[in-house]
């Protein structure tokens, strides 16, 4: 008799357990992918050091929507540029993925003509033209807010020097940046 309740209990427990369902919490810090100033469709010339991939990335996509591809092309230089420039300066390792977050909810959200369209745009774009507009624009001129409070350490309050490199070299952190994404050929 008492085993019998055991095992009823038991299945009861394994029942209950089962129908409840599992739930998922995001946890988001103030800032996270957030953005500086809100850009629309804009040409490079129109972008300046003090807008942040999540501003880029913002006209990136609106410029895929309306079908213009070679400026939405010029747009991602620009922004995983100053990506690229931020991993190098943010100091907390796990808010470097912020950029492959911000891709990944910029293009999952695209019909595959779309991108089949934009990665067309992105192959006809000229080493030398993206380089010299990137050089023009210059190095980002914000502070990388929106990558810092996606790491683990806005969460754990481990964050020491606002969130940045003690030591950090612009210059070089920016050369890195424009050799690394676009190509360019820094110093010939």
């Amino acid at each position: 008799m008492k085993k019998t309740i055991y095992i009823w209990t038991f299945v009861s427990l394994l029942a209950a357990c089962s129908s409840t369902e599992p739930k998922n919490t995001n946890h988001e810090s103030e800032g996270n992918l957030s953005h500086s100033k809100s850009i629309g469709c804009e040409t490079l010339t129109k972008i300046s050091s003090k807008n942040n991939p999540v501003d880029i990335f913002s006209g990136l996509y609106q410029c895929i929507e309306a079908g213009n591809y070679s400026t939405a092309a010029e747009l991602y230089f620009v922004g995983m540029s100053y990506g690229y420039f931020d991993t190098e300066r943010v100091s907390d390792n796990t808010a470097h993925q912020a950029i492959s977050v911000l891709r990944m909810n910029t293009f999952g959200a695209l019909a595959p003509k779309q991108v089949e369209a934009f990665q067309a745009a992105l192959n006809s774009i000229k080493t030398e033209e993206i380089c010299t507009s990137l050089q023009k624009i210059g190095p980002p001129s914000y502070q990388p807010t929106y990558m810092i409070q996606h790491g683990m350490g806005a969460f754990m309050g481990q964050s020491s020097n606002g969130g940045i490199v003690n030591g950090f070299d612009s210059d070089s952190a920016w050369q890195k940046s424009l050799s690394t994404i676009a190509q360019c050929k820094i110093g010939s």
